[in-house]
């Protein structure tokens, strides 16, 4: 069963697929329309870039669901988890004026002392840990997978180095091109060829990281994977 930002993802992807059935290059053939071509492979990179970002933050977000719904300790959780969600309070105590510091102080031992301490438990903030994300890259989803205990999610779902690297790249590629694209770039284009493999990578990588998170979250849950 996947993850709920999985299915969405996929239904995503078929968003993508119906773009590019209004594309109207003949098969084998030059494009009849080129500007119109081109402008359907844009928006093709732009909102499969989209998908693949929202289908991290989702993930990230039913991953907390879990740990919020689990009776279990802070000190149970990846440090780099918890020094992540403590990071953006701890940032803004350290900028705040001494006289402001102490209704601070007593929020963050409220939200975050269980996590370093024998405190009582509080609900982790899904947007807290995913502050830094930008965009759907390979290295920040890397991050992202740290974050739950996962050190190297790439080579968890690949099996030979050339994949990996494959994977990498064109999820690179796809990324960079989004943010050629929303940022002006005339230049940056794809071609239908492009959006099918880049369409390929999301979806292999995003249903094997599927499987690899909930594995990774099942002790939280009783030892049954949450999907």
């Amino acid at each position: 069963m996947p993850s709920d930002a999985l299915e969405s993802l996929l239904a995503g992807i078929e968003e993508v697929r119906d773009l590019q059935t209004a594309n109207p290059t003949p098969p084998g053939g030059l494009p009849d329309r080129p500007r119109v071509v081109r402008a359907i492979n844009r928006a093709s990179v732009v909102l499969l870039s989209s998908h693949l970002e929202r289908y991290l933050r989702g993930l990230n977000e039913e991953a907390v669901g879990v740990i919020n719904a689990a009776t279990i300790g802070g000190s149970a959780l990846p440090e780099e988890l918890r020094l992540q969600h403590s990071m953006i309070p701890i940032d803004e105590l350290a900028d705040a004026q001494w006289r402001n510091r102490a209704t601070m102080l007593s929020r963050f031992v409220m939200t975050d002392g269980w996590l370093w301490r024998s405190s009582p438990k509080a609900n982790l903030d899904h947007d807290q840990l995913l502050r830094w994300m930008k965009s759907p890259s390979p290295k920040k989803a890397s991050r992202l997978f740290r974050l739950w205990g996962v050190p190297d999610v790439f080579s968890v779902i690949t099996r030979q180095p050339h994949t990996k690297q494959r994977m990498w790249l064109k999820l690179e590629e796809l990324v960079n091109k989004r943010n050629d694209i929303a940022h002006g770039d005339t230049g940056a284009e794809a071609t239908h060829r492009d959006i099918v493999s880049y369409i390929t990578v999301v979806r292999t990588f995003c249903t094997r990281a599927d499987r690899v998170l909930s594995r990774a979250l099942a002790p939280y849950a009783g030892g049954t994977r949450p999907w």
